[in-house]
């Protein structure tokens, strides 16, 4: 949303500027997000680095993909229109792929089932072919501008923010969310503590009370009654 308005002001510094802000963006936009993922509570480091791993993918191609294949295209040398209608393909399954990594990183580290997975990549699925379908509609009547992009994009914000909610929502109906395993109580150990005190055991003849410790010597019957006479 910041730097799109850029896009418009034209000239060769605007277009440098433009260009390393995105990757600034794109590079702050890995770093976080992958630390958010590993940050997620009441679950497993393997969810967190499986959900971490998809989401650092996703925002590489992101950020490696699309440059490349713009690239790409300028050296085919195809019309405006050609370009523009391959650009806009382009965008979308790089685009797409990058927001099932988002959809998907995220609820495997919350321990989402498999089904959720599923209508998150069917949601960022479509989400990406409305968008492509909008852009290259603007594109054709020459309707973009600065206020509209700026428009797009906040409506892009909302959408992604509105399917992770619905994700959301979806973990908590039944069966929704894996349970944890849950951990076995300690069981104590039996034997030999020399830091714990010992239960007093009452003799039946003389009426007193020993102290019973390991490996202490214990009188016979006999010894008993002769030592008390």
């Amino acid at each position: 949303m910041v730097l799109a308005p850029l896009s418009f002001a034209g000239g060769q510094d605007t277009i440098v500027l433009f260009s390393l802000g995105t990757i600034v963006a794109g590079g702050l936009r890995l770093i976080l997000g992958a630390i958010a993922i590993l940050l997620v509570k009441n679950t497993t480091w393997v969810r967190r680095a499986v959900g971490a791993i998809i989401f650092v993918l996703g925002c590489l191609a992101l950020l490696v993909l699309s440059p490349l294949m713009s690239m790409l295209v300028g050296v085919t040398g195809a019309g405006p229109a050609d370009s523009m209608l391959t650009m806009t393909v382009i965008q979308g399954v790089v685009s797409g792929v990058y927001l099932s990594a988002v959809f998907c990183g995220w609820n495997i580290a919350r321990n989402r089932r498999w089904w959720i997975l599923v209508i998150a990549v069917a949601l960022a699925v479509v989400l990406n072919i409305v968008n492509s379908i909008f852009n290259q509609t603007l594109a054709a009547q020459l309707a973009g501008g600065v206020v509209v992009t700026v428009v797009v994009q906040a409506l892009w914000l909302a959408a992604t923010f509105g399917v992770l909610g619905l994700c959301h929502l979806l973990g908590r109906v039944r069966g929704g969310t894996v349970p944890m395993p849950v951990q076995p109580a300690p069981i104590p150990q039996q034997g030999y503590a020399p830091h714990q005190g010992y239960a007093a055991q009452q003799h039946p003849q003389s009426g007193g009370s020993i102290q019973s410790q390991p490996n202490q010597w214990r009188p016979r019957s006999e010894q008993w009654s002769r030592h008390h006479q």
